[in-house]
């Protein structure tokens, strides 16, 4: 005879699997009616706009969607909102493609990102990735050697232009600490703020601590130096110490289910 009351792990995954895939369904509608989104939409549209002006381009949109470090939103309200209002963006803008990755993902998060089209990084390249079409970058309240290393990696007038980024204020970031510390993980952060655009986006939503601090940045290549300028020459990828992302090295030794 069977035991009913036994547990049973692959029906319980299943069993959150749908449970937050509802949620998100929920979550999303609510998105798309906010106050928030809408002013959103329109501080991304104006970012478009002075690129489109800027770089005389004939479509504007963003081509691709990549996320890193929403966290996991099983477990956490914020990153499940966040999680929302990027899906809500992708939708709106019609971008076809849309990457993931946070080293804690869990199984059954990852199977909700890939049931609803998007891709799952299986590898961890710590933000490291190349801007080779106009991307939109999703990086809510992340460390900032994490956006320190997606501009390290891109730190070339033609990558620079392809990127939109929503993240943590620059402006908030230069002021939070003294300069000296701030180069022990924001380096290129510093070096690009007086060439960059910034745009808050008002944090108007109904959950707080949710969109707190965030704003859209730009790199019109008007703005930024010449190549050939000394600023371009080639660097040594970042190194941190004492920093809260989980490297490469660390990822491959996680097995979080």
């Amino acid at each position: 005879m069977k035991d009913e009351g036994r547990f049973n792990p692959a029906r319980f995954r299943s069993a959150v699997l749908l449970e937050y895939s509802r949620r998100l369904t929920t979550l999303r509608e609510r998105m798309t009616d906010s106050e928030y989104f809408a002013q959103a939409l329109v501080t991304l549209g104006e970012a478009l706009i002075k690129l489109k002006t800027i770089c005389q381009t004939r479509d504007n949109n963003p081509k691709r969607v990549v996320c890193f470090g929403i966290g996991s939103f099983t477990r956490n309200y914020q990153a499940l909102h966040q999680l929302a209002f990027i899906l809500c963006a992708q939708k709106h803008f019609s971008i076809k493609e849309a990457i993931f990755f946070d080293p804690v993902f869990r199984k059954c998060e990852k199977s909700i990102l890939q049931r609803l089209g998007c891709l799952v990084m299986p590898d961890n390249c710590e933000a490291k990735y190349e801007a080779d079409i106009q991307t939109l970058f999703y990086l809510p309240h992340c460390p900032n050697c994490l956006t320190n290393n997606l501009l390290w990696r891109n730190w070339r007038r033609k990558h620079l232009k392809n990127i939109i980024l929503i993240n943590n204020s620059f402006e908030s970031l230069s002021c939070s600490k003294p300069e000296r510390l701030l180069r022990l993980d924001s380096n290129y952060i510093l070096d690009i703020m007086s060439y960059a655009v910034e745009l808050p986006l008002e944090d108007d939503y109904e959950v707080n601590n949710v969109f707190n601090d965030l704003s859209v940045h730009i790199f019109p290549p008007a703005n930024l130096p010449q190549e050939g300028s000394e600023i371009w020459q080639e660097k040594e990828p970042p190194a941190y110490k004492d920093v809260e992302m989980i490297s490469a090295e660390g990822f491959a030794k996680l097995s979080i289910n």
